[in-house]
């Protein structure tokens, strides 16, 4: 996912020569609130979904969260539709469907406004504006 006006901010920020060190610690920042509010909607509160949500050291001017262990997380995002199967055994395997519950996106849109100005804030520090 994108923040608009990211792609802006940055290419400003190449502009002014900033440190990698300086983006880094904005994109951190930046990220750390958008982890928090996707763990804030996450549909569960306890398990494997909330203690995977991962904020990935930023990198090459991204910063990742990312589901982690979380395998099943874009079922509970995307939902998925219900089925059967049969298995080796000759055994038959049913599910049902499951709603969609985007909490990833809804934490991501929740955050996104404060988690570009955290990152602007930090910038403007780092290089005492």
């Amino acid at each position: 996912m994108k923040i608009d006006g990211l792609d802006s901010i940055l290419q400003k920020l190449s502009i002014l020569n900033v440190d990698e060190a300086l983006e880094n610690k904005a994109l951190n920042k930046a990220g750390k609130l958008t982890q928090e509010a996707i763990i804030d909607e996450a549909p569960v509160d306890q398990g494997v979904l909330k203690k995977n949500i991962k904020l990935s050291r930023p990198k090459n001017g991204e910063a990742v969260i990312h589901t982690g262990g979380a395998y099943h997380a874009h079922l509970i995002e995307l939902g998925r539709s219900g089925g059967s199967t049969t298995t080796k055994k000759g055994k038959k395997v049913s599910w049902g469907s499951t709603a969609p519950n985007p909490f990833f996106s809804r934490g991501f849109e929740q955050s996104k406004n404060t988690a570009k100005q955290a990152m602007i804030d930090e910038l403007k520090k780092g290089l005492k504006l």
